[in-house]
C-alpha cells in the first residue's frame, strides 16, 4: 500500500511538472497592511520612513536638507517583473502636505550613455506626472482638488493606462514604449522648504488584478506542496 501511494505521488508530481511547464497563469494578489512584509516590499530612499500600523501603510517625509524635492519608493517585489495586462486598486488613500500614489516604469536604454534608466508615470491622488530616472518636478499646481480618496484604481494593458478615481475616470492615454511595466511601486513626493520634516501618506489596501505569475514561478510553489503530502 505505502509503494503505492508512492507511485501515485510520483505520477501526480510529474504530470503536474509538466502542465505548469506550458501554462502561465495570472493572480489576484492583495496586501490589507496588517503586518510588515520585507520579501513583498522594498523601500528605496533616504528621506522618508514606511511603516505598517493599524492596518495601514503609512509614510512621513524626513527630509535631510531643506529646499529639496523629496522621491521616494516603496517598491513591490513580491512579484518581480514585467508586467502587463493588470489592475492596481488602493482603497482609503491620501497624503497630507505630499503627493503620494503609484508609480509604473520602465527600463529604457539611453543612447548617448548607454546606460539603463527608468521611465515613470507617476499617479497621485491628486496629479499625474512624468519621470525620467526619479527626477521630478513638484510644484502647488494640483490637476485635481483630491489629496484623499476613498478607491483609486489604475489598469495597464501594452501602453495603454487608465486611471479612475472614486469611480470616475480621470485618464486613458498610450505609450507605445511602454510595452510593459518592469516596476511598481508607491511614490511619495513633496518640496521640502524651510521645514525639514513635513509631508505624510497613507493607503490602506493594495490590490493587483492580472498579475502574471510565471511558469517557473507555479512550479517552485507546486513542488513546495506537493513535498507536504
Amino acid at each position: 500500500m505505502q509503494n503505492t501511494a508512492h507511485t501515485l505521488k510520483s505520477i501526480l508530481i510529474i504530470y503536474t511538472l509538466l502542465v505548469w511547464q506550458t501554462i502561465a497563469g495570472a493572480v489576484v494578489w492583495e496586501d490589507t497592511f496588517e503586518k510588515e512584509a520585507k520579501d513583498h516590499w522594498q523601500y528605496k530612499g533616504n528621506d522618508a520612513t514606511w511603516k505598517v500600523e493599524e492596518g495601514f501603510l503609512k509614510a512621513e517625509i524626513h527630509a535631510q536638507t531643506q529646499w529639496s524635492t523629496v522621491f521616494e519608493l516603496y517598491q513591490f517585489i513580491a512579484y518581480p517583473g514585467p508586467h502587463n495586462d493588470f489592475t492596481i486598486t488602493l482603497e482609503t488613500v491620501g497624503a497630507h502636505h505630499a503627493q503620494f500614489g503609484i508609480a509604473l516604469a520602465k527600463y529604457f536604454l539611453n543612447p548617448a550613455t548607454k546606460i539603463e534608466e527608468y521611465g515613470y508615470y507617476l499617479f497621485f491622488t491628486n496629479d499625474m506626472q512624468a519621470s525620467r530616472n526619479g527626477s521630478i518636478f513638484v510644484g502647488p499646481g494640483k490637476r485635481w482638488n483630491t489629496d484623499e480618496l476613498q478607491q483609486m484604481t489604475l489598469h495597464f494593458e501594452s501602453g495603454r493606462f487608465q486611471l479612475q478615481a472614486d469611480g470616475e475616470s480621470r485618464m486613458d492615454f498610450r505609450d507605445a514604449n511602454f510595452n510593459q511595466i518592469d516596476i511598481i511601486a508607491f511614490a511619495l513626493a513633496g518640496f521640502v522648504t524651510e521645514d525639514v520634516n513635513i509631508g505624510s501618506a497613507w493607503v490602506d489596501t493594495f490590490t493587483i488584478d492580472g498579475l502574471a505569475v510565471s511558469p517557473k514561478r507555479k512550479l517552485t510553489t507546486t513542488w513546495a506542496s506537493l513535498k507536504h503530502f
